[in-house]
């Protein structure tokens, strides 16, 4: 069974990307909706040696509309981990660790502070989700 953690503050994005996944034989999707949650279920799964196989970051994990705040949020300095500070601790935990970004905020500096943190692939959140589940699937069957 392969392990897909997503983190996305999203719950609509979560309950399409999993409709999608689940579609993949022996998939199974762990949500997490702020980069500390998700960071606590990864080191949890790590250290019980049941890892994810993907973890699938967005960028943007404010939960915000508001543009001051999500200024801040894009820069790291409020309180709640973006994208790029939840794959720099995931990495801390787990340097083997494969995070790929599916966000919006694709072909910004953001996502290229994401691909410089460490995750191995940024995908634009414009790809349909079907092609995306493709990837992952593509990606999933090649590690065997």
């Amino acid at each position: 069974m392969s392990k897909i953690l997503i983190i996305d503050d999203e719950p609509d994005i979560h309950l399409i990307l999993k409709k999608h996944l689940e579609k993949i034989k022996g998939v199974e999707v762990i949500d997490a909706y702020s980069g500390e949650e998700g960071v606590g279920i990864y080191k949890n799964l790590f250290e019980n040696k049941d890892k994810p196989s993907l973890v699938i970051m967005d960028l943007n994990l404010a939960g915000e509309e508001n543009m001051e705040q999500l200024d801040r949020h894009i820069e790291g300095k409020d309180k709640k981990m973006d994208g790029v500070r939840a794959t720099r601790e995931i990495l801390k935990i787990d340097p083997s660790a494969v995070i790929w970004g599916y966000t919006a905020w694709f072909g910004t500096e953001w996502a290229k502070r994401l691909k410089e943190t460490g995750a191995k692939r940024v995908i634009e959140r414009l790809l349909p989700f079907k092609k995306f589940s493709e990837m992952v699937k593509d990606f999933l069957s090649n590690k065997t």
